[in-house]
């Protein structure tokens, strides 16, 4: 990103100049998204010139935050606060400017900052006229941020450098040590709590196995990202020490082990909601099998007869009623060949609709509970004519499958248990004025 952001400064050094020029206006008055999203890019990266552009559209001379929505506001309080924080003079800026003109000289970069000059560097006219420029720019930018703080209330104040932070937080390592240094920075307003969990987090973030061979060791102790979150949480008091801890830790939550984590823990829960769905939305019964007691259909067992039907799956023993991995399996492949997201979990109606399509290809099982569901108004609104055409059509499928030699014997066996259900199911429900082909599984 920095490097990207250093070769943008180049492109962009006409465009910026033009927007710290004449009258000040917005930022999305001024710049084309594509012009004001490279701008982003290299401030982010260091560009001084695009820091300023963004800062002083983000709040022109003229603004007034109480005409501003709460988003542009937010956006004010970022860019002037990352602007003034990188402009500012420090040991540390002083460093990072000194190893960056050893970075020009080595022909990695394309600008050059000017802080920690050293005795006998010179600068040429362009540099000189820049350095001039750019303190009056600084002093400027400070005036507008103070102006702006003034405007702005607490809650919104913190509701801004909220979503600055979790912004730089979700941009990794690098993002959580652009916020660690913003976190130093008097304009940034950050707690001592804040600033200790800051540099705690970028450096955990930088000690993770993705970078290992990446990176090099710093070649200066003054670098030593460790070394620097020590410092600042053993001077917090104890009580402090937990509190920066604990925001430590919701700076690291999009870490990668942790979103591993996470992942697992979501498929776990997605496990044990279709198991939930699957024990509430029982098939409703017919007055004939209530007289039996222990006759209730399982849902979990019709799914597994719908799904066999589909050919999503291939029972060596049959269906089991049991929500397992064999019967996750093949919901997961019905999703995927539908378009769709594997998750192994079927909401209510979805779990109507594998039953409806198995019925249309006639499964006898999956006709019955359709049957059921029209008779009594549970999945369907309750229609005595799609159940009275629904129960013939499966008694039909029923004898004509019996009356095969293909089955496997797992299904004879089960369609066996059926069939009588089905017979008595079909005295209650048939009609003589209905016919077998009207049409089921649609809602009127």
């Amino acid at each position: 990103m920095v490097r990207l952001a250093f070769g943008l400064a180049v492109a962009l050094g006409t465009m910026t100049g033009a927007a710290l020029a004449g009258e000040e206006k917005s930022c999305a008055a001024q710049y084309a998204l594509e012009d004001q999203l490279l701008l982003e890019w290299a401030a982010l990266g260091g560009d001084p010139h695009a820091q300023m552009a963004i800062a002083q559209c983000a709040f022109p001379a003229k603004a007034d935050a109480d005409e501003m929505s709460p988003a542009e506001i937010d956006y004010a309080v970022r860019w002037t606060t990352i602007a003034l924080c990188e402009a500012s003079e420090s040991p540390a800026h002083d460093r990072r400017d000194e190893r960056m003109r050893k970075l020009k000289e080595d022909a990695n970069i394309s600008f050059r900052r000017f802080g920690g000059m050293k005795k006998g560097e010179k600068l040429n006219w362009r540099e000189r006229d820049f350095m001039e420029y750019r303190k009056e720019q600084t002093s400027l930018l400070a005036g507008r941020h103070r102006r702006l703080l003034a405007q702005v209330d607490d809650m919104a104040l913190a509701t801004a450098r909220s979503n600055l932070s979790e912004q730089l937080s979700r941009m990794g390592p690098a993002g959580l040590l652009k916020l660690a240094e913003l976190s130093s920075c008097e304009a940034f307003g950050a707690s001592p709590e804040f600033e200790a969990a800051a540099w705690s987090a970028a450096s955990e973030a930088w000690r993770s196995a993705d970078v290992d061979g990446v990176y090099a060791a710093p070649d200066s102790d003054e670098y030593d990202l460790a070394k620097i979150a020590t410092e600042k949480t053993k001077a917090l008091p104890g009580p402090d020490r937990r509190v920066a801890a604990l925001e430590k830790q919701r700076l690291l939550r999009t870490s990668p082990k942790r979103l591993e984590t996470l992942e697992k823990k979501v498929a776990s829960l997605e496990d044990a909601a279709a198991l939930r769905r699957l024990s509430s939305f029982a098939l409703p019964v017919s007055s004939v099998e209530d007289s039996g007691g222990d006759e209730r259909p399982a849902l979990i067992t019709a799914l597994q007869f719908a799904l066999e039907t589909l050919g999503y799956v291939s029972f060596v023993n049959g269906p089991d009623n049991d929500y397992g991995p064999t019967t996750r399996s093949a919901v997961a492949r019905m999703q995927v060949s539908k378009g769709e997201d594997p998750t192994a979990a079927l909401t209510n109606e979805e779990l109507r609709e594998t039953i409806c399509r198995a019925a249309l290809k006639d499964d006898p099982v999956s006709l019955y509970h359709v049957a059921l569901m029209y008779k009594s108004g549970a999945g369907f609104p309750q229609n005595d004519a799609k159940a009275a055409a629904a129960i013939s059509r499966s008694e039909t499928a029923m004898i004509a499958a019996l009356g095969g030699d293909s089955l496997p014997d797992w299904k004879r066996a089960a369609y066996n248990g059926y069939a009588p259900k089905i017979r008595a199911t079909a005295k209650e429900f048939k009609r003589p004025d209905v016919d077998a082909e009207t049409s089921i599984c649609v809602t009127p």
